[in-house]
């Protein structure tokens, strides 16, 4: 039998996904407006560029972001990129105009690379990164899996690019993909833990939006069998157009990571697909009404 989970621990448990979450946004300078509202200063907030965007896009963004008192971390994809410099000059562009000292390494969507980089692995043996000033790697993360890459396949890589960040003298962070349960992800630390990546995790959770919208993207970013949690409630109201938002999902993952060392989960990364606004509220209603219920068990009331 499970030992119930005293509430304040679950609140406190919560409170700390959340105070510590992370948030990606795409290349728009003009977003730090918003999240100035409800983000606390020195929160991480990643640059997305899609297949088809400029990097300059991001380096600007990731300068506004500094300018605001967050912390960027830019999307380095490996097929965009059409030479070694221009991955020098992005990566010298970030750490000088936004200070940036950490960035998210990735392959890329593209299915043909620009230049002379295909994966991420290719981009953490390249030595640019520590010759421009970058102390830490983020590193993507399935918990479902991939559509296009078997299981141990990704494993492999994984560990491959951690190892690969270590011996480049870079610290690596993993940050998942996001799913709609909480059961894949616990099962992924597991899965990580056997493997002997010790690296911190970002739990990827899909901010409040439309279903229809999270349903898009899900497949879009080859999300597995939790995908099916969105479409029984599509099929419950009946329609694709009420919102879902990650109550349940942070409710029971909270649940789940008391056999978690606390280390290994550095908190939530949110994905807005519905909106950076409508993130940023949710979060900042949500940690307003869990501080309060922690005063509440503390007062005795």
């Amino acid at each position: 039998m499970t030992t119930p989970i005293p509430p304040r621990d679950f609140h406190v448990r919560l409170i700390e996904l959340l105070h510590s979450a992370s948030i990606e946004i795409p290349a728009k300078p003009d977003l730090v407006n918003t999240l100035k509202r409800a983000f606390d200063p020195g929160t991480e907030v990643f640059v997305n560029l899609p297949p088809a965007g400029d990097y300059h896009a991001c380096i600007e963004t990731a300068a506004a972001i500094r300018r605001a008192g967050f912390r960027p971390v830019a999307h380095v994809a490996a097929r965009n990129l059409r030479s070694a410099a221009e991955l020098d000059d992005y990566l010298q562009r970030l750490a000088g105009e936004a200070r940036a000292d950490r960035v998210l390494v990735i392959s890329g969507d593209r299915k043909e690379p620009k230049g002379p980089f295909s994966s991420a692995i290719d981009l953490l043996a390249s030595g640019r990164f520590e010759a421009a000033g970058m102390r830490a790697v983020g590193i993507a993360g399935h918990p479902e899996g991939h559509p296009a890459v078997a299981a141990d396949v990704l494993d492999r890589a994984l560990v491959e690019k951690c190892s690969a960040a270590e011996a480049a003298g870079l610290v690596p962070f993993v940050v998942t993909q996001f799913c709609f349960e909480a059961a894949p992800i616990l099962a992924y630390l597991d899965r990580l833990e056997t493997l002997g990546i010790t690296a911190p995790i970002k739990v990827g959770v899909a901010a409040p939006a439309n279903i229809a919208t999270l349903i898009r993207f899900a497949v879009r970013c080859g999300v597995g069998d939790s995908l099916r949690t969105l479409r029984t409630q599509a099929k419950t109201v009946g329609r694709l157009i009420g919102e879902s938002g990650p109550e349940d999902l942070l409710h029971d993952l909270a649940i789940g990571l008391a056999a978690v060392p606390a280390d290994r989960v550095s908190g939530a990364h949110f994905y807005a697909f519905g909106g950076v606004d409508k993130a940023a509220e949710w979060i900042e209603t949500t940690l307003s009404r869990l501080y309060g219920a922690v005063a509440k068990e503390a007062s005795g009331a």
